[in-house]
């Protein structure tokens, strides 16, 4: 829906005017010319009854009305306004080792009269992490790129192996063969892999963060020496690591939560009146996938107002200052939900606030990971997340006044008589007969104000006196209607007001509405409320024996 409840109140009004536009109610080309006996002709025009139900039917596309099993109205609107995925909160550096043997390794085996000759290494790399204070005992890796350099001055043939005995996939471990296939002194191999895909590292051994690595090269004799200095370099790195999962203890760490400023699209059209909600309430929902708790605190909240155009500043509750964040405690668990309401309790400002019709809401918050106090054991998936979700709720139940619509249509009123003869100072007047059935809680004025095609005022459709043509329908002790009322108004265009007409191109439709009593009633909005229209027309034309009509 475009317009919030309080357009939503105009449309009454406005509903007023569009229902007696139909042209082909009202035609001109349809009168004849030659009306002799009876210069005076009366039609009805318009009969329509619709409720509060039907309008929204209408306007509300995007289902911001909500009613209770009673029918009572709320006006709820919801927006995701952050989220924080698992790859914006923690990633995995890349990682670079290496390691070498030499001739002398291998002169000692008995090499090369003893051959084959192996020589095993096997040591242990520590996990380059974010933080000094993560301590990470597994990994499901996602995907990555694992790379391989390899150079050997040996005079021999070989074969190097390198294997990661806690990186299992299906019970077997990562593995890599080399195959040394030159004798020459200068065999050299460059290669990657990119199939780390669903292996599960265990980084406890022997303590967390550890990857061990176990390096194999075997030599067979070629024939040739070997010489103390010949070695074989390995080079190794593991890139572009993203996970499926950690588990561990991510350490605490600040969110990098930036000052935002949120758009509240319900408040985008600025309004003109006073509103009084009895009990709106704004919502924030942070929903945590992660398996890690959070602290949040906010300050700086303020909201720029629609009315003055300015930002106003509140303070956030206390009691919300700081906000525990849960988290599940299994790797299956559903997220937590941490809600944070302000309603008429814990924030009196918040009718305030409403009044303001505040477009734009900005807050800054700061969050930390594993606040002192808690002592959760820490996962993170890769599709976890942090978000927040705004909601307000604004129970149709108050009080509105001096509420302003203003809207331009195109309204040619030369389309009316444009297929006749018909001289419209032939007319003596026009009467537009209304009989109005109000049951809703509002009392309604509309003018209506007809231009040029550059927004000159020509006239106006009704005087100030018969401007308010909607009372408000009978209260009960409750603000429920318990009783609708009639009201009945005339509005004549006389020849000359006619004539003008010929230039109007435009016309600016601007309602005034106000609740029960000028808005100093509280009252409620049900969905069976409804407003039954008629209208009459009737045209009372000059007797003249050429051309009356």
């Amino acid at each position: 829906m475009k317009k919030s409840f309080f357009y939503f109140l105009l449309l009454i009004a406005i509903t007023i005017w569009f229902t007696s536009c139909y042209k082909d109610k009202l035609d001109f080309s349809k009168l004849s010319t030659n009306i002799n006996w009876n210069p005076n002709v009366a039609v009805p025009a318009v009969h329509s009854s619709l409720t509060i139900r039907d309008i929204l039917r209408d306007y509300d596309t995007t289902n911001l009305f909500v009613e209770d099993q009673t029918g009572f109205l709320y006006l709820m609107y919801h927006k995701q306004v952050f989220s924080l995925p698992a790859s914006d909160y923690i990633t995995l550096p890349d990682q670079s080792f290496s390691d070498n043997f030499t001739g002398t390794e291998f002169i000692s085996q008995g090499f090369p009269a003893t051959s084959p000759a192996t020589v095993t290494k096997t040591y242990t790399h520590v996990m380059l992490l974010q933080l000094a204070s993560d301590s990470f005992d597994s990994i499901i890796f996602k995907n990555g790129t694992f790379s391989l350099d390899v150079s050997s001055t040996f005079l021999h043939t070989g074969l190097l192996t390198v294997t990661f005995p806690t990186v299992l996939k299906n019970g077997l471990p990562y593995s890599k063969t080399v195959n040394i296939s030159t004798s020459t002194g200068t065999f050299t191999y460059n290669q990657s892999f990119y199939d780390l895909a669903d292996y599960h590292a265990d980084l406890t051994n022997p303590g967390f963060n550890q990857l061990p690595v176990e390096l194999s090269l075997t030599f067979v004799n070629s024939g040739n020496t070997v010489s103390p200095s010949n070695q074989v370099n390995v080079n190794m790195s593991v890139n572009t690591l993203q996970y499926k999962a950690i588990f561990g203890n991510i350490g605490q760490r600040n969110i990098p939560i930036q000052e935002d400023t949120v758009n509240v699209e319900l408040f985008n059209n600025t309004m003109q009146g006073n509103l009084y909600f009895v009990n709106p309430k704004i919502r924030l929902f942070i929903n945590n996938s992660f398996g890690v708790p959070f602290s949040a605190s906010f300050s700086d909240f303020k909201i720029y107002s629609s009315v003055s155009n300015t930002y106003v500043t509140y303070s956030f509750p206390s009691s919300y200052n700081p906000t525990i964040i849960g988290a599940p405690f299994n790797y299956s668990d559903a997220p937590v939900v941490t809600p944070i309401i302000l309603d008429t309790l814990n924030f009196p400002n918040i009718r305030t606030i409403v009044s303001e019709y505040p477009r734009y809401v900005h807050v800054t918050t700061n969050a930390t990971s594993n606040p002192i106090g808690t002592s959760q054991y820490n996962f993170i998936k890769d599709t976890s997340k942090l978000s927040v979700d705004l909601e307000v709720e604004l129970p149709l139940w108050g009080r509105a006044s001096w509420w302003i619509l203003q809207d331009t249509l195109d309204f040619n009123f030369s389309d009316y008589y444009k297929d006749s003869t018909v001289d419209l100072h032939n007319v003596d007047w026009v009467k537009f007969h209304l009989n109005i059935l109000n049951g809703m809680p509002t009392e309604a004025g509309v003018q209506v104000y007809l231009t040029d095609s550059l927004y000159n005022i020509i006239d106006t459709i009704f005087t100030p006196e018969n401007m308010n043509i909607v009372a408000s329908g009978i209260l009960g002790s409750n603000g429920k209607v318990i009783a609708p009322t009639r009201k009945t108004s005339d509005v004549i265009y006389y020849g000359s007001r006619l004539a003008n007409l010929q230039n109007v191109k435009k016309a600016l439709v601007r309602g005034y509405v106000h609740t029960t009593n000028v808005g100093a009633t509280i009252v409620r909005f049900y969905s069976d409320y409804a407003l039954d229209v008629k209208m009459g027309v009737q045209v009372q034309a000059k007797i003249n024996t050429g051309t009356d009509f």
